[in-house]
């Protein structure tokens, strides 16, 4: 009988195609638990009213026409409605392919991948793969794929298309072909089944494809015919992901639809469009005004101004990112250990998180990993890096900087005035830790002049300066296998970006990679941060949240679900979000 009453009232709605606007309700229409989904029961509730009101003339309160129909778009899960998010530049659009774009954080509403990382939760989810499983010896690893998986022009999805992918990458030397290097080969034992075998043992290939880039699936009978991807410009970009590619207007805007034939959750939202903005109080004002749904990567101040606005809600994901003053360890003072030690103590944390980024930060006072997305994975026997100047100061004499003539300024080992220069190339949030630091570094008897460069000219100059700021998204601090970037040759085989080296810690790595036991990786990973607590090539400041306001008269679903990267333009917000309105406001 239920089925029966959806089918009719879809019917109902679908012919409903001139819309109105009606009486605003607060949440979802039809939604009487607020869960944000209208269930079958609800939308029946939902049902009599409306026939009694329309067609006996009773006096029944009821949904009106409009809300009514958004209600059963919910119930049935029929995509419904446009969400508009401004982003930053065209580069936050598709340009090329999806191989040459690498595949995040817009490719990943279009393409996918096997699994992707949850680091939320320290597990892994499926995404084209309903399932998988890994060999004892971690060798080989074995993805299933659903059965109705199709790719947008409604080719069937096999396990040739990932046998593929892996192929063409490798035998076009792609850049990302580098996260495939542990993979000897593939095999396919049927259509749904494929099949990784690894050179070694590696518990973390898992890692590897699911994200910092990762890999995404692509179709073999449209690739096979590209013999040049670094020049290839695709105009369709046929995935298997919930949402397609219609349009693009140059270098202005995106179109994307949702997609019905979809293997998994088909979204609520039916179009998503994403509309270049490039200057922050540009989009604000969008925002305000009711031209786009939602923008992201706020400042506190802003976000405090926004919270006071009607119908618009202010919510951060945490620990999107990982703050560092990170040291090249080759050049002086910074390649005396003895300073990277004394100034682990000389970083104010809670005034950073507090002037600089209005309280939505978190302190890190670990080696590297960040606790929030690492779990247990840190090491809880290290002591934390404490802000105490006192004992920054005593630690500096012992490594032979003090003030020997009284002028209020450290002379170094080299009989030098301890005079350092800081290289920034942001005015924003970098510039400000810059000066928290000068502050309180003048106290210790240290000169620091903060220099600020174009980005370009950054990095060419920053390895010329003892010290830089490093900011590292959440999934590059949410396992030990991350720590593997501090390696000797671990920067594509050319010396990490620190100028660090260590033989033991090399041989950590090494051991790391080869091991098919989680408890040995664990015990790998603390003896790791040992040596970094010691070698300290760089300090953790903190992880900083991202702070997204959004219209909630427009959609909800925003902050119910941590995202699969770190902002607004992610697929597992957008696969999740729910119109709440049957029509935009006008404003």
């Amino acid at each position: 009988m239920m089925k029966s009453l959806k089918y009719i009232f879809s019917c109902l709605f679908l012919a409903a195609m001139v819309l109105v606007p009606g009486a605003s309700a607060a949440g979802i229409p039809g939604d009487l638990d607020g869960d944000t989904t209208v269930s079958d029961e609800e939308l029946s509730q939902a049902i009599i009213p409306y026939m009694e009101a329309s067609y006996l003339d009773l006096d029944t309160e009821s949904l009106d026409r409009e809300s009514l129909s958004l209600a059963a778009h919910n119930c049935i899960r029929i995509p419904y409605g446009k969400v508009i998010i401004p982003v930053s530049s065209a580069g936050d659009l598709m340009q090329g392919n999806i191989l040459k774009k690498g595949g995040a954080p817009t490719g990943s509403l279009m393409y996918e991948g096997l699994i992707t990382r949850n680091s939320y939760e320290g597990v892994y989810d499926c995404w084209l793969a309903e399932d998988w499983d890994v060999s004892d010896d971690a060798t080989v690893w074995t993805f299933y794929l659903p059965e109705d998986a199709t790719w947008h022009d409604g080719v069937p999805v096999t396990s040739e298309d990932i046998q593929f992918t892996h192929d063409y990458i490798k035998s076009k030397k792609l850049w990302i072909s580098s996260v495939l290097m542990a993979v000897d080969h593939v095999e396919c034992p049927d259509e749904h089944t494929v099949e990784y075998h690894l050179k070694e043992p590696y518990l973390m290939f898992g890692d590897k494809i699911s994200h910092c880039p990762g890999i995404c699936v692509i179709p073999k009978h449209i690739w096979a015919d590209v013999d040049d991807p670094d020049h290839w410009q695709d105009n369709k970009f046929i995935g298997c992901g919930p949402f397609i590619f219609k349009n693009r207007v140059s270098d202005q805007s995106m179109l994307l639809q949702a997609n019905c034939d979809y293997h998994g959750n088909v979204p609520y939202v039916n179009n998503v469009v994403l509309t270049v903005i490039p200057d922050m109080g540009s989009r604000i004002l969008a925002f305000k005004s009711g031209e786009v749904d939602v923008v992201g990567d706020l400042d506190a101040a802003t976000a405090t101004d926004l919270a006071g606005e009607e119908d618009i809600n202010v919510y951060s994901i945490p620990d999107t990112r990982g703050i560092e003053l990170s040291y090249n360890t080759l050049t002086y003072p910074a390649n005396i250990t003895g300073f990277r030690q004394a100034m682990c103590h000389a970083v104010d944390r809670d005034t950073i998180i507090n002037l600089v980024f209005g309280g939505y930060a978190t302190p890190t006072t670990t080696t590297f990993l960040m606790p929030g997305v690492a779990h247990d994975y840190v090491n809880p026997e290290i002591p934390p890096y404490d802000y105490d100047i006192d004992k920054a100061a005593a630690m500096l004499k012992e490594a032979g900087f003090d003030d020997i003539d009284d002028d209020g300024i450290l002379e170094g080992p080299d009989g030098n005035d301890l005079s350092l220069t800081f290289l920034i190339w942001s005015s924003g949030n970098e510039a400000r830790i810059a000066e928290v630091l000068k502050n309180d570094w003048k106290n210790l008897g240290i000169d620091l002049e903060i220099k600020q460069i174009d980005s370009s000219q950054w990095q060419k100059e920053v390895h010329n300066y003892p010290m830089f700021f490093s900011g590292m998204p959440y999934l590059m601090h949410d396992d030990p296998e991350d720590m593997t970037h501090f390696g000797s040759n671990e920067f594509f085989g050319k010396p990490n970006w620190y100028d660090y080296s260590n033989p033991e810690f090399d041989r950590l790595i090494s051991d790391l990679r080869s091991t098919a036991d989680d408890s040995e990786r664990k015990e790998i990973g603390y003896q790791m941060q040992e040596i970094f607590a010691k070698d300290v090539p760089c300090v953790p400041i903190c992880s900083i949240d991202s702070i997204v306001a959004y219209r909630s008269d427009r959609f909800t679903g925003w902050e119910s679900v941590n995202p699969m990267y770190w902002n607004v333009v992610d697929i597992k917000q957008l696969s999740n979000i729910k119109p709440v309105s049957p029509v935009k406001k006008e404003k």
